[in-house]
């Protein structure tokens, strides 16, 4: 059952203190970068901030928009195998990260590590699945 005010637990039940994990920015398939980028530019009205090289995914772009404070909110990753109506997947989220301090990060960490619960650790980020296979990256705030 989902209880609101719920208290979060350790791996043993004890209640756990507090740590601060912020929202830093939701990941977006795009089976079109460009007609993505025009979208959320000039009809939602975030700013552009660069259209780079995917690091991961080469010979693919992706674009990082940013709210009316500057902040990146929306990361968009270019997937033009995704164009076919058949293909699953269209405007999905890729992934969601989330930004903490580095203590916090750790001490993280060492839950998942105690629970047993897998993940990847690269360049100090963690990529962590939830419960329905959602990536979730955890990086250190700067």
């Amino acid at each position: 059952m989902i209880r609101e005010g719920a208290v979060r637990t350790d791996v043993g039940g004890n209640v756990s203190s507090a740590w601060r994990i912020g929202l830093d920015h939701a990941a977006v398939t795009t089976s079109d970068l460009t007609v993505a980028v025009d979208f959320y530019s000039n009809v939602l009205g975030l700013t552009l901030r660069i259209v780079e090289d995917d690091p991961i995914r080469r010979g693919h772009q992706r674009a990082f928009l940013c709210d009316g404070s500057g902040r990146e909110v929306i990361e968009l990753i270019e997937m033009p195998e995704l164009g076919h109506p058949a293909i699953p997947g269209r405007g999905a989220i890729h992934h969601i990260g989330f930004r903490m301090s580095r203590t916090d990060w750790h001490t993280l960490r060492g839950r998942l590590d105690a629970a047993g619960y897998p993940y990847d650790e690269i360049d100090s980020r963690l990529f962590v699945r939830d419960a329905d296979g959602l990536v979730l990256e955890i990086e250190v705030a700067s």
